[in-house]
């Protein structure tokens, strides 16, 4: 997926890229009633642009997938099958034991995965405008 935006920082081979608004973002406005600014992404400065340029930006669709994947999958995962094993115990705090260890264990794990995946797919800036 390919984005528009305007390098407003630049940090070693770091920039920081606000991003243009699209015609959906009109419609939907979920980023406006959760944080009132425009969206601010970190990428990869491949073509060494400076501020002020207008980029245009490569996103991995499927790296977004994936890194969205063991951060909500994992733990969901992990509370379902908490579910399961404390169903078949009897007593009360072992269930409740089993439940959070569970959770609290596939949560922490499909964090550190999604973080580790996440830093090796950074966006990239592919070209100037």
């Amino acid at each position: 997926m390919k984005e528009k935006g305007k390098i407003i920082e630049v940090k070693d081979d770091i920039v920081i890229v606000l991003m243009e608004e699209k015609e959906k973002c009109k419609s939907c406005g979920l980023c406006k009633k959760v944080i009132p600014r425009q969206p601010i992404i970190e990428a990869e400065n491949l073509i060494d642009a400076k501020v002020g340029d207008n980029v245009e930006i490569e996103i991995n669709e499927d790296a977004i997938f994936k890194i969205s994947l063991y951060i909500y999958g994992f733990p969901l995962l992990g509370f379902i099958l908490g579910i399961i094993f404390a169903y078949f115990l009897k007593n009360i705090f072992l269930k409740v034991i089993i439940f959070c260890l569970f959770f609290i264990l596939f949560w922490i794990i499909g964090f550190k995965k999604g973080k580790i995946y996440g830093e090796g797919t950074k966006p990239k800036v592919v070209s100037k405008i």
